[in-house]
């Protein structure tokens, strides 16, 4: 894959995220899709994600988090093609976790 096969995507999730397994559901499918990035809450109703790799396995799995888990209420997914939120040579996926209580 060259360099100009891969894209980076900034996502937005907003609906009922809190307690239902979302950001580990995300976290497992951007590992078995090859994907790399960061998983961040920005707030308990919102959720940012940073996910670069193939365009074909970024929309797949933008399909995939809309059609998360049954309990979980998307409300909004929005989508941006992006540079720089991550710095070449990142190789893992990391999920930073804010408590709210």
């Amino acid at each position: 894959m060259g360099k100009s096969d891969v894209r980076t995507y900034l996502i937005i999730v907003r609906g009922v995220l809190r307690g239902f397994g979302i950001r580990g559901y995300a976290y497992e499918k951007m590992m078995l899709k090859g994907l790399r990035g960061f998983i961040e809450d920005l707030d308990s109703n919102e959720l940012l994600l940073c996910v670069s790799g193939p365009e074909t396995s970024l929309n797949e799995f933008i399909v995939e988090l809309k059609n998360a888990l049954p309990f979980v209420i998307i409300s909004d997914i929005e989508v941006y093609e992006f540079e720089g939120c991550l710095h070449q040579g990142d190789e893992d996926i990391s999920l930073i976790v804010k408590d709210f209580e």
